[in-house]
């Protein structure tokens, strides 16, 4: 099994976040001054507040973790501890499972309803089975 160093998942957790929070105000800007997109206003800004407060708490956080040696090895341990590997790839596991579950039964309901969202649905459930699949050989073949 390769590993990457827990020094080099921090530095790229700290670069995902400065991606995201750079995200979300560009987003943000398109969707505040294009008057075509007056209608998700209100749903884009809560949504990317909430995306750029969370990206920079985390930032905040691994930048905090990364200056103090002794919190990142004790966060090395917990993130590298057998039993907590193994307990996050089950949890994992059970939630691809249920989530796959409730987007079926969505999707069945959502028939009665509208065809629209019944299509929507069953594409995205298909997409999110070719990707577990995909994800799943490119991961046999890493290990």
């Amino acid at each position: 099994m390769k590993k990457i160093s827990f020094e080099k998942r921090l530095r790229l957790r700290l670069q995902v976040n400065i991606a995201c929070m750079i995200l979300s105000a560009i987003l943000f800007a398109i969707v505040l001054w294009n008057k075509d997109f007056a209608f998700l206003q209100p749903m884009y800004s809560a949504s990317l507040f909430g995306l750029f407060f969370a990206s920079l708490a985390l930032f905040i956080r691994n930048k905090k973790l990364k200056m103090d040696p002794e919190k990142m090895r004790t966060m090395e341990l917990l993130e590298t501890d057998e039993r907590n590997v193994l307990i996050i790839r089950v949890s994992y596991t059970i939630f691809t499972y249920v989530s796959f579950g409730i987007l079926y039964i969505s999707m069945l309901i959502s028939g009665f309803f509208s065809t629209t969202v019944f299509y929507t649905l069953e594409t995205l459930l298909c997409a999110n089975l070719v990707l577990v699949l995909f994800i799943r050989k490119m991961v046999e073949k890493i290990y």
